[in-house]
């Protein structure tokens, strides 16, 4: 969603309080892995001075992930305070803070999620979920152990 510029740049550096929310489906398209499953909620305060504005935010969502081990949904809580500042022309009547905003997000992630610490992870043969079977032995996973292991010794 857009903010909309028009009491900011008609009281320059006066502190205005806002609260948008963006969309999380469009939201989502920007993010290489995961989704937002809520709205972004975004609120702070923000005032222009010079062609720049300033903002002072406090970012909130939920985002769901893919486990690293296993790919089971992991769902987490973003809750970010942020500073930043956008450029913004005479012209302008509004401005997007999707993308700013997602790359703060994005940064605040966990680049390997775990749906629990001691997640097994799928087997790499057969992709059965270790944590739901966790006596499986894929019996194609030892056979080809034994033709490695009688490769080598030869």
């Amino acid at each position: 969603m857009h903010l909309e510029l028009a009491d900011f740049l008609a009281h320059p550096g006066k502190h205005i309080p806002f609260a948008i929310d963006l969309n999380a489906s469009r939201a989502t398209a920007q993010l290489v892995e995961g989704r937002f499953v809520t709205d972004i909620h975004v609120a702070g305060e923000a005032f222009v001075q010079l062609a720049t504005m300033y903002l002072r935010v406090k970012i909130t969502a939920v985002i769901e992930q893919p486990c690293s081990r296993c790919l089971a949904p992991v769902q987490s809580t973003v809750d970010l305070a942020e500073s930043f500042t956008i450029p913004v022309a005479a012209t302008d009547t509004s401005t997007d803070l999707l993308p700013q905003v997602i790359a703060f997000i994005r940064n605040s992630l966990d680049p390997h999620p775990l749906c629990r610490p001691d997640c097994k992870g799928l087997c790499p043969v057969c992709g059965i979920n270790l944590n739901e079977h966790p006596d499986h032995v894929c019996p194609e996973l030892v056979k080809n152990d034994r033709l490695r292991l009688g490769d080598f010794l030869k």
